[in-house]
């Protein structure tokens, strides 16, 4: 039997602390599981001897009354169990210890808990909440600063026990849940589903991850810039007619870019305050001043245009349409009309 010594299993108990993923502890793990079942094995071969012992040949007139002695004697296995009690105490102590570890390791034991991933959307931040599966819970509305975003999910975390989550569904019958403290302040909004059930059993998972979920910056990168083409549009022309429409529904604020013919041309949605989405018009007028259009064609084979900052991060996107001609006037139209277009507040 292959001996395991209290140094082995501290180190095994560091790497289970530092494993990324749930196959890398599985593996260290699976160690312990042949040296115990080695353990488990080894002595049963001692016992092989006791049957020649000669004690069998005196008792010869008591055979019935030692019968059941025979059948009784997988009883015998345990037995020799006490011998190697120290060693199945230490390995089994270290398989739940590292097994603990991996479970409550933060950090890099990432796949236990939901995370908080936290990046740069168009010229602000904004984080996603994922259930340990990778499914997108919340996705946040953007921050001007990484501080700002910080905040916002420090306010996620003190509140969610004391806070009120409720489902509702917007003015597209897409359905979502929303956190929102004692004073009526909305903290944060889910992602789109498009039953309740689904949304329902989102806000439940919510509930598990989002006091103990990690806080993780990453880089998203823009999965169409290699296939986008650029659209060329005429900054200097100047109509009149278009709107911005601010909107709040079950207290989610959303604009809207409309053509005057009520086409919308561009929106953005999930904004927990009236501040917060007024800042994202203006955002938006910058980056139409500023940045760049592209064509894309989406899994629908449907043509769509993107908004980039100067900085070539992905700040809007358009509605679809079945041509690129249609995608690429869309972008024009909103070049054309957005200096001049008034902002219009609906209420609830």
């Amino acid at each position: 039997m292959a001996k395991v010594s209290t140094t082995t299993l501290e180190k095994d108990i560091q790497k289970i602390k530092a494993a990324r993923t749930k196959e890398e502890v599985d593996k260290i793990l699976a160690k312990y599981d042949g040296a115990i079942q080695e353990m488990d094995t080894k002595p049963a071969k001692k016992e092989a001897p006791k049957k020649a012992e000669p004690k069998k040949a005196e008792p010869k007139k008591e055979t019935a009354k030692k019968e059941p002695a025979k059948k009784a004697e997988p009883k015998k296995e345990a037995a020799p169990k006490k011998a190697p009690a120290k060693k199945a105490a230490v390995v089994g102590a270290a398989v739940a210890a590292t097994a603990a570890a991996a479970a409550t390791s933060t950090g890099k034991g990432r796949q236990y808990n939901g995370k908080y991933e936290v990046f740069q959307s168009g010229d602000g931040f904004a984080y996603n909440l994922k259930a340990s599966n990778g499914e997108i819970l919340v996705a946040s509305e953007v921050y001007a600063t990484k501080d700002g975003v910080m905040k916002a999910i420090d306010a996620v975390k003190r509140n969610i026990e004391t806070g009120e989550i409720t489902v509702f569904s917007d003015k597209q019958q897409h359905f979502k849940f929303k956190l929102t403290a004692k004073n009526h302040r909305v903290l944060c909004i889910s992602a789109n589903y498009s039953v309740e059930k689904s949304a329902i059993r989102a806000s439940e998972s919510f509930q598990k991850f989002a006091l103990k979920a990690d806080i993780v910056e990453i880089e998203v990168e823009d999965a169409d810039a290699a296939v986008a083409t650029p659209i060329e549009v005429n900054k200097k022309e100047n109509k009149t007619g278009g709107k911005f429409t601010i909107e709040k529904y079950n207290g989610e604020f959303s604009w809207s870019l409309k053509a005057s013919n009520g086409q919308i041309l561009a929106q953005g949605q999930g904004y927990t305050s009236k501040p917060s989405v007024l800042n994202a018009v203006e955002s938006f007028k910058k980056n139409v001043a500023e940045g760049s259009f592209k064509c894309v064609k989406d899994k629908n084979d449907r043509f769509l245009f993107k908004l980039y900052t100067p900085a070539g991060r992905v700040c809007a996107i358009g509605e679809s349409y079945p041509a690129k001609a249609s995608a690429e006037s869309a972008a024009q139209s909103v070049v054309a009309i957005y200096r001049k277009a008034e902002v219009e507040e609906i209420d609830d």
